[in-house]
């Protein structure tokens, strides 16, 4: 069996840490040295394998994952062989699998509702692209500090036009969290929707409704199972949650949601690009800033009937063979309504000629009262907001929250957005323009806007970026913002080294020094 570098593997691979090993796979946080990034390395071993089906799909994973591209899946940054080892590298996302979540049991209802929402869309997005994951279950889903969720371990998973790896006999996936149509070996992206039924139940009560004392009992359950019987477990959840959960825990397809994508709908999303929540607190809000504009103009026209009665008089009323009425008064017609200085000459004829021009400037000032409300009447637009990693976001210099943002309202025009991360060298600008009524998405990944220094120092060194002490090597690339830098390397043993970068956003700068090549 080859043996494998304690440090490097694969010529590109520096190795930080060991999650799992045996004695054909292995599990690594390691360093890419060409990407310049922290990544998570699975191995494979061939030589010798118990089962070739492993090796099938292993390479399928890496296959499938590379096909998909959604905040809510994992992601393949690449994959190939090495004498007798396959691997994949995945993105490195710092995380608790949702077993651990449930486990702790300290989120809201509200914030269990939004990562089901995530799990949803991260199926959706496999199934549009005809892959079914077959092993959906709290360790294989993962999320981070801020409740960013991402659908992991992809090796059982099956294309639908593909050949099954494994005979029609054979049972796949994890017997607590199978779907019944599973258990007997058929395909259908609803055996997702089953599992994530499950992990929903048990997101929401820590209980498991299938589980068994061994796996034939728990066969039997899923066989047999009705969730109407689980109704006391249910009825103090929300509306929509016990509505998505009996929807997707269905035994009968035909009565099982059909789609993840409907799911969403049942749970207020309107679509996977775009996050709308139906009736949200900011939908409401929305609406009730409408229903105060139209009871403002109410208000308005009724002050003006008042204060003005000979304006609405029967006469004028019947001259026009218009009916002034609020209720068909509108942004588009309002001041056609409203009588102009040359018809009200006519029409009132009683009018006392010295308070002609009193009235005729009423009038005027009435037209440019209605004008002001209409144009002031204007449909607020709103933003949702997404960035990787998550960022704080301040809007027009008032700090928003931290992503991902949903909705937030805004008034139609130009608006600038403010993205800080921490562990990001400097904060991100951009611009946006709000159109009346008008939804908008914004996306920002900060690795766009940063680049990278790798050093490599032999025996080692103390790196100074302008003359700041960032650390000592061996370590992670540093990240910086694109620029001119002076990098100073020291080591007690050495003169200093000094060198002048020059940083550029989306690449990594590589510097190596051996200070055994210089003289004191």
């Amino acid at each position: 069996m080859n043996q494998i570098s304690a440090e490097i593997l694969f010529d590109k691979f520096e190795i930080i840490n060991c999650l799992k090993k045996d004695g054909e796979t292995s599990v690594y946080i390691a360093n890419h040295i060409y990407l310049g990034k922290k990544i998570l390395l699975k191995t494979l071993n061939t030589e010798g394998l118990s089962d070739k089906t492993i090796l099938e799909r292993f390479k399928r994973e890496a296959k499938i994952l590379a096909q998909l591209d959604h905040p809510n899946l994992i992601k393949v940054l690449d994959f190939g062989t090495y004498k007798n080892f396959f691997y994949i590298s995945f993105e490195y996302f710092e995380s608790q699998n949702l077993r651990e979540i449930i486990n702790n049991n300290n989120l809201s209802n509200q914030d269990k509702k939004y990562l089901i929402i995530q799990l949803l869309k991260g199926l959706n997005a496999a199934h549009q692209n005809q892959i079914i994951h077959r092993d959906i279950k709290p360790e294989n889903i993962l999320v981070n500090s801020k409740l960013l969720l991402k659908i992991a371990d992809f090796g059982l998973a099956l294309v639908l036009n593909e050949n099954h790896l494994t005979n029609s006999s054979s049972i796949v996936g994890t017997p607590s969290y199978m779907a019944p149509e599973q258990i007997r070996g058929e395909r259908s992206q609803q055996t997702d929707l089953f599992s994530a039924g499950l992990v929903s139940y048990e997101l929401y009560t820590k209980e498991n409704p299938v589980l068994g004392a061994d796996v034939g009992e728990t066969i039997n359950n899923i066989l047999n199972f009705d969730v109407d019987k689980c109704k006391a477990k249910l009825d103090h959840l929300p509306e929509e949650i016990q509505l998505i959960i009996k929807n997707m825990l269905q035994i009968n397809l035909d009565k099982r949601i059909k789609s993840s994508a409907e799911a969403l709908k049942l749970l207020g999303v309107l679509d996977d690009d775009q996050i709308i929540i139906l009736n949200s607190p900011l939908k409401k809000r929305m609406k009730n800033v409408l229903i105060i504009s139209s009871l403002g103009l109410i208000i308005a026209t009724a002050v003006v009937f008042f204060t003005f009665p000979k304006l609405f008089s029967n006469k004028q009323i019947e001259n026009t063979k218009q009916p002034v009425s609020i209720l068909q008064t509108s942004e588009k017609n309002s001041l056609q309504k409203i009588p102009t200085v040359e018809n009200s000459q006519k029409v009132n004829e009683n009018v006392d000629p010295k308070n002609e021009i009193s009235s005729n400037k009423k009038l005027e000032n009435l037209e440019t009262k209605v004008k002001n409300e209409n144009s002031s009447n204007i449909i607020s637009g709103s933003v949702t907001i997404d960035s990787y990693p998550w960022a704080r976001v301040a809007i027009d210099s008032n700090e928003v929250g931290i992503t991902p943002i949903w909705n937030y309202i805004l008034k139609p025009g130009i608006h600038s957005l403010k993205f800080t991360n921490a562990k990001y060298p400097s904060p991100v600008f951009e611009k946006i323009k709000i159109a009346s009524g008008e939804n908008k998405v914004v996306k920002l990944n900060f690795n766009n806007f940063i680049g990278y220094l790798k050093c490599y120092v032999n025996p080692y060194g103390n790196i100074y970026i302008n003359d700041k002490l960032i650390g000592t090597t061996p370590m992670d690339s540093i990240m910086l913002s694109p620029g001119n830098y002076t990098l100073i390397i020291k080591n007690e043993n050495y003169s200093p080294i000094r060198k002048e970068i020059t940083i550029t956003a989306g690449k990594t700068f590589t510097y190596k020094l051996n200070f055994k090549q210089f003289t004191q």
